[in-house]
């Protein structure tokens, strides 16, 4: 139950590396939550040159935003960020100044999937079921 949001200059990812980020991202988000891999979404978006600055000045940069359920320890948060921050570096060859990555939690009210409001946290088994869904 996270959308992840890699926002870059057109041309600076191949389609290999987004499938790479793609599965990664998946990978790190379910090693540290009960989400499965399908409740996971990794959305590129890119913008043309000279739509990202620094300083006031045209700029080279990425960006990764998560957005996901709350009740996260910070343990596991922190372990998140420093995963994606070194596997994003690794595929992209990118500079520290050049990466942002951040972690937003919003309650389990507050968004939908499959049809239904997001449960609480504990709670995910029991919703899927009565959505017929895999556990």
């Amino acid at each position: 139950m996270a959308i992840y949001t890699c926002t870059t200059q057109e041309g600076m990812l191949s389609a290999e590396q987004r499938t790479v980020i793609a599965q990664e991202i998946t990978r790190i988000h379910t090693a540290h939550t009960e989400d499965r891999p399908y409740m996971v979404w990794v959305i590129f978006e890119t913008l043309p040159p000279n739509r990202i600055y620094a300083a006031g000045k045209p700029a080279v940069k990425a960006l990764i935003v998560g957005l996901f359920r709350e009740d996260r320890s910070t343990e596991a948060r922190e372990q998140v960020l420093k995963e994606l921050w070194a596997m994003f570096k690794k595929v992209t060859g990118l500079a520290d100044d050049q990466l942002w990555v951040s972690l937003t939690e919003i309650p389990a009210s507050d968004a939908m999937m499959l049809g239904a409001i997001l449960p609480e946290p504990g709670h995910d088994a029991e919703w899927l079921a009565t959505l017929g869904q895999p556990l």
